[in-house]
């Protein structure tokens, strides 16, 4: 096993696990042509990847997903339905990456790498969507397609081009929003004090109790 290789591969699949919790089939398509083109080489279980059908499928499921994702209302029932196709199609580019490393181990570690990576993000865009929909009753939801599409096509190609400068900010980013996340919930916890005969004294904070 080169280790440094393998690596190198891992931040990738994050990096590009990021971008699919965007649009899940960009990075797909991305991994695809590259392979078919002989740029880079996927894992011997995943060489089907290569396949110039492939190319044309995850293809033709880019132009679709972004397509989609401009009308107000059916971009909701995609974020439904995201929550389970973009962990899993995130998970299988990340899998097909992992090279030189034992089969049943490269798995395990795309489902992880796929599933907490593109889960998460989508689960923020997903939020951000909704908001916008009760905000602006769907107006401004393809602004934000839009966005979303610039930021997964550059993460989809700095994570190909820098994958450890790339992976490693986004295994950043989310650490700090899990330290906020974490951060926020304790903050909510409260304890309520009561007196001897039974009246509300005070709620405070559970880590003032500690």
């Amino acid at each position: 096993m080169d280790f440094p290789q393998v690596l190198v591969m891992i931040l990738m699949a994050v990096s590009l696990s990021a971008a699919a919790g965007l649009r899940a089939f960009l990075p797909l398509f991305a991994i695809s042509l590259l392979s078919n083109t002989g740029h880079i080489t996927l894992a011997s279980s995943f060489q089907w990847l290569s396949s110039t059908e492939a190319v044309i499928v995850f293809g033709l499921a880019v132009v679709l997903e972004i397509a989609a994702d401009k009308i107000p209302g059916l971009d909701n029932t995609l974020d439904g339905i995201g929550l389970v196709v973009k962990p899993l199609a995130a998970a299988l580019l990340s899998t097909s990456l992992i090279t030189g490393m034992d089969p049943l181990l490269a798995m395990v570690l795309g489902l992880i790498i796929g599933g907490s990576v593109a889960g998460t993000i989508h689960y923020g865009k997903a939020h951000l969507r909704a908001g916008s929909t009760m905000l602006t009753a769907g107006a401004g939801n393809p602004v934000l397609s839009l966005l979303e599409d610039g930021i997964s096509i550059v993460g989809t190609t700095l994570g190909i081009w820098l994958p450890v400068l790339i992976g490693a900010f986004v295994l950043l980013g989310m650490w700090m929003l899990g330290r906020r996340i974490m951060r926020r919930h304790r903050r909510s916890v409260t304890a309520t004090v009561h007196g001897p005969d039974g009246e509300l004294i005070t709620e405070t904070d559970a880590r003032s109790l500690s």
